[in-house]
């Protein structure tokens, strides 16, 4: 099994440079790239696709959570743990919505961080401390397949099963077996309620 790739992000080159040296000592972690900046975070990214972002959220320019809607967009899918000085409540609740892996305070020990790395690449989320209860709704947007995103977008379009399957050339049949599909991976029981997710999650 390979190691898991990591990007380090922070305006601190002493920082980013002790954070690799405890990465790298782990045998199952690698940092494939660091960035100093907010613009360098998102052209690593998208160049390398690294398996976990560690992400600064202060930083001149382009801030962390402005990279990681950027690196999201690009990316929807992909793991970023926010590595911060900040537990103001405002700052985690911006960065939240951005549904990251982690958010983990600069004081943790470092077990904390390579424990945090370990548990949301297979999937999970990791705080640290205790600064939220992460919702089910985390990760549940990268279980939709491509079509099933379709079929979300034109749905909070207003369009009806009828006006999907002809803008997507399929059947009605198969339009209703998308929507159950997303229903049960949303956790939601309606067209409503799929709607309004996919407007507070930004997915249309």
């Amino acid at each position: 099994m390979g190691k898991t790739k990591i990007m380090i992000v922070d305006d601190h080159a002493m920082i980013r440079e002790g954070l690799k040296k405890l990465i790298d000592m782990e045998d199952d972690l690698e940092v494939i790239a660091t960035a100093g900046s907010g613009q360098e975070a998102i052209d690593n990214a998208i160049k390398l696709r690294p398996d976990i972002i560690l992400m600064d959220i202060s930083m001149p320019g382009i801030n962390g959570i402005e990279a990681a809607k950027t690196i999201k967009k690009e990316m929807p899918c992909s793991r970023i743990i926010f590595l911060t000085i900040h537990d103001d409540r405002a700052y985690v609740n911006e960065a939240l919505k951005l549904r990251p892996g982690g958010y983990i305070l600069k004081d943790a020990d470092s077990s904390v961080l390579t424990d945090a790395i370990r548990t949301v690449y297979k999937g999970g989320n990791y705080t640290y401390p205790a600064i939220y209860e992460p919702g089910e709704e985390y990760g549940q947007i990268c279980e939709l397949s491509t079509r099933e995103l379709e079929v979300l977008d034109l749905l909070t379009r207003g369009l009806t099963n009828k006006e999907i399957a002809h803008k997507l050339l399929i059947s009605e049949k198969t339009v209703k077996n998308h929507l159950y599909s997303i229903f049960k991976k949303l956790g939601v029981q309606d067209r409503t309620q799929a709607v309004l997710y996919a407007i507070k999650n930004n997915l249309n």
